[in-house]
């Protein structure tokens, strides 16, 4: 089954754990409406409330560990969801409350390892060594071009490398990795790997303002794909087909372009 609005399942249960946005450009208010707009009923855990705009992060405030865990293992029982996603963290501790909460889950998790803002701020207090301790407990991790290579510790710049990654981290104990190269020149070519394979997945670009919160659009569309039983490949390109027609009608709010 595609994804297109209304046509998933609404008996399709998902917990979005992630940062608050002020402005809902991206973090778990984007997440809820794109879950909303592809027929998925979703319960939203926040990680950290951001202080923030399309120019600078001014601060982030990050949930105790033991909230969070709290929070998510009551999610988790409340919601009975078939599959997770995770965005922001804001840090290693909080990384570390998530692993430990869904630890014994017998669902999908998609992990999107959000670590800087569109405006270029900071929005992760901790080592890679931590984030990759979640990724490994995830289906897909889906990092960008900048959050492979911190993760690697090594540029990621180019198609070659980007598939080197992919490859690199699914090496490193990840089930399935999904680098976005939205930022690659010529088509938007993201790399899928996975222990079977790897596929290189490309739409042409969409000319126009780039708006922000596609990131977590894209891994939010992919969970409630997977939530709703697709298969992994299905589901990101099902996925990557609804995001492209997003961003062709991204709208403007304030100084900013929201999907």
């Amino acid at each position: 089954m595609g994804l297109s609005s209304g046509n998933i399942a609404s008996h399709v249960n998902i917990v979005l754990v992630g940062g608050l946005d002020p402005g809902s450009g991206a973090g778990i208010l984007r997440d809820l409406r794109a879950a909303d707009e592809l027929g998925a009923h979703a319960v939203v855990v926040a990680t950290c409330i951001t202080e923030q705009d399309s120019t600078s992060v001014a601060s982030v405030e990050g949930r105790a560990p033991a909230q969070v865990i709290r929070s998510l293992s009551a999610a988790l029982i409340r919601a009975q969801p078939a599959c997770v996603k995770i965005g922001m963290v804001a840090n290693g501790g909080i990384a570390g409350a998530i692993a430990h909460a869904l630890a014994g889950f017998a669902g999908k998790v998609v992990f999107d390892p959000v670590l800087r803002a569109s405006s270029g701020g900071s929005l992760y207090d901790g080592d890679a060594a931590q984030i990759l301790e979640l990724a490994r407990s995830a289906s897909l991790l889906t990092p960008n071009l900048g959050e492979a290579a911190w993760l690697l510790g090594r540029p990621v710049e180019s198609l070659t490398d980007a598939v080197a990654a992919a490859r690199d981290l699914v090496a490193l104990g990840c089930a399935a990795v999904l680098v976005k190269g939205g930022h690659l020149a010529g088509d938007a070519s993201d790399v899928l790997c996975w222990g079977g394979g790897l596929r290189v997945l490309s739409h042409p670009r969409i000319e126009g303002p780039s708006p922000r919160g596609t990131g977590c659009a894209l891994a939010t569309a992919i969970a409630v794909g997977l939530g709703g039983g697709q298969r992994l490949e299905s589901a990101v390109e099902s996925a990557k087909t609804w995001l492209s027609a997003k961003i062709a009608s991204a709208t403007k709010v304030g100084n900013e372009w929201h999907l």
